[in-house]
């Protein structure tokens, strides 16, 4: 409630300002416009000129009297009823006229109209005040035409006037309410960003105050680190190599923490106006002289050319020095870092007239078009990402712009994404400066002049270019010589901080095998190739971020058991789900102990061994319970033709002996004279000698199924032959189809001959059959090979037939299992010959694919195998 009440009564103020300016210009009109009627007045009523003339002036001069009411402070406080009251006057002099002139017919009511429209575009006014302005002008008229002697048209004329304008009013009453919402509105929100921007103000200057203190507070911290560890390094002699990477290590992050403090210092400083720059006159060709100088061996160790242009002419420029060096020395720094090696930059400085120009160009990635106006924000960075390859917070460029305002300059980049940039630097001459302006430069120095960090401020610049270049391993390279110590754990470290790698290596190599990778690309190639243990992973890498690698890794099979533990400076709990949720197993939060990072390797490695011995077991009990299955399946197989075999025998025991006798009689009654006399006779001993027939193949099946002995006088034989008997047997039913051999001439088969062409017999017979069905779709066609594969021969027979439903593929080695029409056959012949090829010492097995081929194969030992050796074989299917 306070809010709105602030918020009305701020507005109510604004309005008030409003109401005074055109109120004003109100009565400017008025004292213009009213009078300038006269000029009408000489051409419509010319006789009564003088009567018009004289209404005219004292309206216009009570108008003017308002006006000059507006500009006396206790009356402006009331404007608005100074605002209505120039209006009525406005109103009650058209009035007047029209009353003298011709009431309703007089055409000066038009005056009326222009009123009612000023107010309802121009007039800041609320509705209400509107509606009773327009109501009084509405009474006026009435009135004004009143006072008119009648006439016999003058009503109708009225009232067709009064209708215009009541639509008049009520358009304006309309215009002013909508006016006085945007009005409004418009003003309730700059209410609000201007509240919000005193907040944000507010929290600025807090931000920035917090930040100086943090900085002030850290450089001390920094003092007593830099200066103790800057003596231990004087004293290197007596410190072992260990020692003294340690001492490289904490120096060079020391160093780039010095430089981002004092980075966002001399910014807040310049922001608050705190810092004062000691300007005097300084030669800008002998200073990028000593400054190229110094940061030329820096470009050198990256492999980069840095080339002054000589300077010529007159360079003279008023800067602090300090601050010059700044500049100057982030622009050229900025080049370095971002040229790759074999690049080039080129330095030049010239005198343009008022100003004094210094381009720095270079070879290196260049600046997308899109980001280029960006660069100079602060915090703003290029490449913003997780996987970005160049360290800071972007301030650098930040801090150039800020000191190149205070000197009256400006800082320009132009850039080719892909081939360069160039920064274009314009100091004012000092020889535009006047002596005035020169006498009341502040020679008070900065007070980091006579910092005692300031040597490591200028080490901390160095240090920041050649922080990736000058330290650390190279990328995805294996830390020092190949270990040979196979029976350690191996880790992979990933970070591209070389300081970082370099501790977690020199605090892990004594208990295991360690290599490293310095980005997301070579980490996935080293886990691909070396497979370790264990990877200590960062988030934030170049090319790809360690979340991705992560992840990429988890979902391969070959690398899902690698353990990963991932290392960010993200303390949230948003990042520690997402890091889960990506696969890693554990993660460390930085900063981190020694300690710690030792025992939660320790417990990843001793559960990855868990793991293993598990995996290991499980894959030794599937294997063994897999045995155990076919097993029992071979037992129940054996068992069921155990059953069979036993029945088939008892039946050819009681049927072998009547079926003997009918065929004996049988042949004795076909030799008959008087049956062969008698055709119908003859017929029907025909009907009962197939049905014999019938019967005694069904005998002869069962008497082959029932027969579990060896093979009767086995001998060596070739495969070949027996394959041809079988051919030559089954020659009658082969017309029109295509049969290829590829026989195999090397070894011979150890067995009955009889027994395995028979079995021959009945995969032709039966891939007949298959192809027959298909004729009309394609051409039948019938493969038959033999292969020798170490001490056996492989024979295949191969059908492009109708294929076997894989639903029944596990039964058609049962007996009487069968998918031909009753009458057709028993289902006996792939049980007689598995068992034949199982007698053999082989398997018999299958594999079809339906509607397009289907293929019998069996092993037989070679020859060299003697007999006594010869053992029955598995059932497989």
């Amino acid at each position: 409630m306070d809010d709105h009440t602030d918020l009305r009564r701020a507005f109510e103020a604004e309005e008030h300002e409003l109401r005074l300016r055109q109120s004003k210009v109100a009565c400017i009109l008025g004292i213009v416009l009213i009078p300038a009627g006269i000029a009408l007045d000489r051409i419509a009523y010319a006789d009564q000129l003088a009567t018009l003339t004289v209404i005219r002036l004292v309206a216009a001069g009570l108008i003017t009297i308002l006006y000059a009411l507006h500009f006396w402070e206790k009356s402006a406080v009331y404007v608005r009823y100074l605002t209505m009251a120039g209006l009525l006057i406005a109103v009650a002099s058209i009035a007047v006229i029209i009353g003298i002139t011709d009431g309703a017919n007089s055409t000066y009511y038009n005056g009326l109209f222009l009123i009612l429209f000023a107010v309802g575009v121009l007039a800041p006014m609320q509705p209400f005040e509107a509606a009773l302005l327009c109501i009084s002008t509405l009474g006026i008229y009435i009135i004004a035409c009143s006072r008119v002697p009648s006439a016999h048209d003058t009503t109708n004329t009225l009232l067709n006037n009064l209708y215009f304008l009541v639509l008049t009013c009520i358009i304006s009453v309309t215009a002013v309410h909508f006016n006085y919402r945007r009005r409004f509105n418009e003003f309730r929100l700059k209410y609000k960003l201007a509240s919000q921007h005193q907040e944000l103000s507010a929290l600025d200057r807090l931000k920035s105050q917090f930040f100086a203190n943090v900085s002030h507070e850290l450089r001390t911290p920094l003092t007593l680190i830099l200066a103790p560890v800057e003596k231990l390094k004087s004293d290197a002699a007596r410190l072992g190599p260990a020692s003294q990477q340690l001492l490289d290590v904490i120096e060079n992050n020391a160093l780039r923490l010095l430089r981002l403090v004092n980075d966002i210092l001399n910014l807040i400083r310049l922001e608050e106006g705190r810092a004062t720059l000691a300007k005097r006159p300084i030669d800008m060709g002998n200073f990028l002289k000593h400054t190229a100088a110094s940061m030329k061996h820096l470009a050198a160790l990256k492999g980069i050319h840095l080339d002054l242009q000589e300077p010529s002419g007159d360079l003279l420029i008023n800067a602090d020095q300090d601050a010059l060096e700044k500049i100057v020395s982030n622009v050229i720094a900025n080049a370095i870092k971002f040229t790759p090696p074999e690049g080039r930059i080129d330095i030049s400085a010239s005198d343009d007239e008022e100003f004094v120009t210094i381009k720095v160009s270079d070879t290196g990635i260049g600046i997308p078009a899109e980001q280029l106006p960006h660069i100079f924000d602060r915090f703003y960075q290029v490449d913003g990402s997780a996987t970005r390859r160049h360290q800071g917070l972007g301030l650098g460029l930040a801090l150039v712009r800020e000191l190149m305002t205070r000197h009256g300059g400006d800082v320009t980049a132009t850039s080719d994404a892909g081939r360069g940039t160039t920064f274009v630097l314009r100091f004012p001459h000092a020889l535009d400066a006047t002596q005035f302006e020169m006498a009341n430069l502040e020679d008070k120095p900065d007070r980091l002049a006579d910092d005692p960090l300031r040597t490591f401020d200028r080490k901390a610049s160095a240090q920041a270019i050649m922080v990736s270049e000058t330290t650390g391993a190279k990328p995805g390279s294996i830390s020092g010589q190949p270990d040979a110590r196979s029976e350690l754990p191996l880790l992979l470290v990933v970070d591209d901080e070389p300081d970082m790698r370099r501790y977690l290596v020199s605090m892990l190599r004594e208990s295991y095998r360690v290599i490293e990778a310095d980005d997301g690309i070579s980490a996935l190639e080293k886990a691909k190739q070396e497979k370790p243990d264990l990877i200590l992973l960062d988030v934030m890498l170049p090319g790809v971020s360690g979340l991705e690698v992560c992840r990429s890794l988890k979902e391969r099979a070959e690398t899902r058991a690698i353990k990963i533990i991932v290392l960010t400076a993200r303390v949230d709990e948003d990042a520690k789900i997402v890091a889960l949720k990506h696969g890693a197993d554990d993660f460390l939060i930085k900063p981190f102990s020694g300690l710690e990072v030792r025992s939660r390797i320790a417990n990843l490695i001793r559960a990855a061994h868990l793991e293993s011995d598990l995996h290991r077991t499980n894959a030794e009990l599937k294997q063994s319970l897999q045995q155990l299955r076919e097993t029992e399946a071979a037992l129940v197989q054996n068992a069921r033709l155990s059953a069979l075999g036993t029945m088939a025998a008892g039946l050819l025991h009681e049927i072998g002996n009547p079926l003997n006798f009918m065929g004996t009689a049988l042949q004795l009654a076909a030799r008959d004279p008087t049956i062969q006399g008698d055709p119908d006779t003859a017929d029907t001993l025909k009907d009962i000698h197939a049905g014999y027939e019938r019967i005694h193949r069904v005998v002869t099946d069962l008497r082959g199924f029932t027969a579990p002995h060896r093979p009767e006088h086995p001998r060596p034989f070739h495969i070949e032959s027996a394959i041809d008997h079988a051919l030559r047997f089954t020659a009658h039913v082969q017309k029109g189809i295509t049969i290829k051999k590829d026989i195999s001439v090397q070894g011979e088969v150890y067995g009955s001959q009889s027994t395995i062409a028979q079995v021959l017999v009945n995969l032709i017979v039966n891939a007949v059959a298959a192809v027959r069905t298909v004729e009309e779709e394609r051409k039948p066609e019938i493969s038959i090979k033999s292969v020798v594969e170490g001490n056996e021969i492989i024979v295949s027979v191969r059908d492009n037939g109708t294929g076997i439903d894989p639903k029944i593929q596990t039964q058609i080695f049962d007996p009487f299992f069968s998918t031909k029409d009753v009458g057709e056959g028993m289902g006996l012949g792939l049980a007689v010959s598995h068992r034949i090829i199982a007698n053999h010492g082989g398997s018999l097995s299958v594999k079809s694919s339906l509607g397009e081929w289907t293929e019998f194969r069996f092993n037989l030992p070679i020859s060299s195998e003697k007999e006594d050796q010869v053992s029955h074989g598995v059932v497989s299917y």
